[in-house]
Parts: C-alpha cells; sequence; structure tokens
C-alpha cells in the first residue's frame, strides 16, 4: 500500500484521480455487463425458458461461449458486424461452432440470413482467451443478431426471424417468420 501512496504523490493527485475514476468507470462497467438485466419470458412450440440476463453490446466483434457445467463441452460463437480491416472489406456475421470428440461443426449466419455450415475436423476454432462464459437463458445482442442461449443449443438470428440453432450433434435453419 505504502507504495501506492508514493505513486501518487509523485504522479500529481489530479492525473491520479482521472486514473482512478477510468479504473472504477471501468469496474462498473464490467459489473453491469455481467448482472442480470432484465427478465423475461421466450416461448417456443415446445417448452418455455425464462430469459434471466441481456447481454447488449456495439463492439465490432463479441465472442461468448456458452457454458453447460464443468466438464460439459461447450458451444463457442462470434457476433462481428463492420469487422476488419477498413482497406478490405469489414464483414458481418455470426458464427458458432460447437466440437465434441464425435463431431465438430460450426454455422455462419450473414446479416441478410443467409446461413452457411461447415461439418468436419476442419471446421474447429478455439474462442479467444478470457472469453466470457454465459449460461442458459442469457440472450445476446450485437449488430443486427440476436442469440439466446438454452440447454444445449444456442439460436442467432436476425431481425426477419432467419438464422440457426446449433447443438453439439446438429444444425438447424431457421425460416423467416
Amino acid at each position: 500500500m505504502a507504495f501506492i501512496v508514493r505513486w501518487w504523490r509523485e504522479q500529481g493527485r489530479s492525473w491520479c484521480r482521472g486514473a482512478l475514476a477510468g479504473m472504477v468507470g471501468i469496474f462498473a462497467l464490467v459489473a453491469t455487463v455481467g448482472s442480470p438485466a432484465t427478465t423475461a419470458s421466450a416461448t417456443s412450440s415446445r417448452s418455455t425458458m425464462a430469459i434471466t440476463t441481456n447481454v447488449t453490446t456495439t463492439l465490432q466483434n463479441f465472442e461468448f461461449n456458452a457454458f453447460y457445467g464443468p466438464g460439459a463441452a461447450q458451444i463457442s460463437c462470434e457476433l462481428d458486424h463492420n469487422f476488419g480491416d477498413p482497406q478490405s472489406k469489414p464483414f458481418t456475421d455470426a458464427y458458432c461452432m460447437s466440437y465434441t470428440k464425435k463431431m465438430v461443426h460450426n454455422v455462419r449466419l450473414s446479416a441478410s440470413g443467409k446461413v452457411v455450415t461447415c461439418v468436419g475436423p476442419q471446421c474447429g476454432s478455439n474462442p479467444g482467451l478470457g472469453t466470457p462464459d454465459f449460461s442458459p437463458g442469457t440472450r445476446v445482442r450485437s449488430g443486427p443478431f440476436t442469440c439466446t442461449i438454452a440447454t444445449g443449443t444456442v439460436k442467432c438470428t436476425v431481425a426477419s426471424g432467419q438464422g440457426f440453432s446449433i447443438s453439439h450433434s446438429a444444425i438447424k435453419r431457421l425460416r423467416a417468420k
């Protein structure tokens, strides 16, 4: 603690207050993104699932894992909008991937609702270090995409309702409403 006080005096109090305020703001932002924002109800033809956490981001690139418990295989997703080198054509898509001992597959959804799938060992990838884990009952919104994590599946759609549902064993295309 003494080194912090010494550093504070050496650096000047106004600069340190600004840095401290910035750090407090970052911690508040991180705490807000990870805490339940709202409670709603999403109904499908088979069951009802309560949405307990909504995560909305404006980041051009946002990754998350659907976490189903210790030792369970995860589904990793990445939501990109206008992402990439400005010199080349930036892209907008939702990408999810599942890897188990029996199957590796991924799926991409464009902003227009086009779905492209890949099945086989060449279709695997790894989530980035520090990628957050979200549990079933979480809805993630970024750009034109909304992804909902349910038990064993992740469903991603665009406003038209087109999209996909991915589990550890299958990918299903979702048609427009």
